[in-house]
């Protein structure tokens, strides 16, 4: 009979995966993260001490669970080590997408690629796991599995049998389904080739689930606040500034990158000097078309550290949810700076707190 402490500690670890899995899955499914945005409920933060308390309770219960499970049969073996690995792919890459600024991008770009994928993996046996104890139902295990009893001739002599071959050929096709199906609900963007496929994802982010869809000759941009005259600008006339093309890294704060991304747009300061904007002050608030995202600048941060507009991401105009037609760039920031549907900088004798610094406690200045 298991003791008193081995089954609440099972309770435990039970009820902290259920909440572990729920926070993950609403941060992974785009248009549930968003909801929580539009709440203004901090569910990173919440995600992060879910982890830290059940580290906890893991730690605590590890060496008495493996004591327990030590001489008994293989499937509870199994059980255990099983949670234990997924404890150790989801604690390692959780550190390294936290602590992401000390890592290169390869090693940021797996660490959000193993979490997500033990999360998946982890799903089917959650599900069977949780069947089982609450119907107490028994899912058919051969019996060496479930017991301390002797194995088969034909598992000590390693000899597959012609069922075992087709139960191993059905695994995979499972397998190959959950991929697919987990590559669908995956919140990126349509990849057009292998030499993208190399470079990364783009995971889109929004605090809204609608987004302005701007039609050919809809959208403008106003600068105005504290300028000699308040100016507005059609696509058309920021087209007769000389547009550039750099090619940078695209980094986000949660821990994703995106290498070798074209961006192709004007400068800001060439703008300002075209249309012969006079600031009189030195902070600048950028405005979001969803009429909800703003963040803040130092006027010197956009005029002297090449930031740009930019207009086309890897030699196509951006796409809709990238921020389409005009998103802000700076080559030197996280992309929770880069607002997207920019149509309007005002400038300010004060600096505000963008978006993320009031509702996600982000560094004002979000440098790399």
């Amino acid at each position: 009979m298991k003791p008193k402490w081995l089954i609440n500690a099972h309770h435990f670890h039970a009820i902290f995966v259920c909440l572990l899995l729920l926070t993950g899955l609403c941060l992974y499914i785009q248009p549930l993260r968003t909801t929580f945005n539009e709440w203004k409920i901090p569910l990173v933060a919440i995600h992060i001490w879910i982890a830290i308390f059940y580290i906890l309770v893991v730690l605590f219960s590890l060496r008495g669970a493996w004591n327990y499970i030590y001489k008994r049969a293989f499937l509870k073996k199994f059980n255990v080590t099983f949670i234990i690995l997924l404890c150790v792919a989801w604690f390692v890459s959780g550190l390294v997408m936290y602590f992401h600024i000390s890592f290169p991008a390869t090693a940021r770009n797996l660490a959000v690629t193993v979490h997500d994928v033990s999360t998946w993996i982890s799903l089917p046996w959650i599900v069977v796991h949780s069947i089982g104890h609450s119907l107490r139902r028994e899912v058919p295990w051969p019996l060496w599995w479930k017991r301390n009893t002797k194995k088969p001739e034909w598992i000590e002599e390693n000899r597959l049998e012609r069922r075992d071959f087709v139960k191993s050929l059905l695994m995979i096709t499972v397998m190959v389904f959950i991929g697919g199906w987990v590559k669908w609900l995956s919140p990126i963007l349509n990849i057009s080739s292998e030499a993208n496929l190399r470079r990364g994802y783009f995971r889109i982010y929004n605090v809204t689930n609608d987004y302005p869809r701007y039609e050919p000759g809809e959208w403008n941009l106003t600068i105005d606040g504290l300028v000699d005259e308040p100016i507005t600008l059609s696509l058309p006339q920021i087209r007769q500034i000389k547009w550039v093309s750099i090619i940078d890294d695209f980094h986000c704060v949660t821990g994703w990158s995106v290498k070798g991304v074209e961006l192709k747009g004007v400068y800001i300061k060439d703008l300002f000097e075209t249309f012969d904007i006079s600031p009189k002050n030195q902070f600048v608030t950028a405005y979001s078309g969803d009429e909800m995202y703003f963040d803040t600048f130092k006027l010197s941060q956009l005029l002297e550290e090449a930031a740009m507009l930019v207009f086309e991401l890897d030699g196509e105009p951006l796409k809709y949810s990238q921020g389409y037609p005009c998103r802000l760039y700076h080559p030197t920031m996280y992309g929770f700076k880069s607002v997207k549907w920019l149509n309007r900088l005002t400038i300010r004798d004060e600096r505000e707190y963008g978006y993320w610094q009031q509702n996600g406690d982000y560094d004002l200045d979000g440098y790399l």
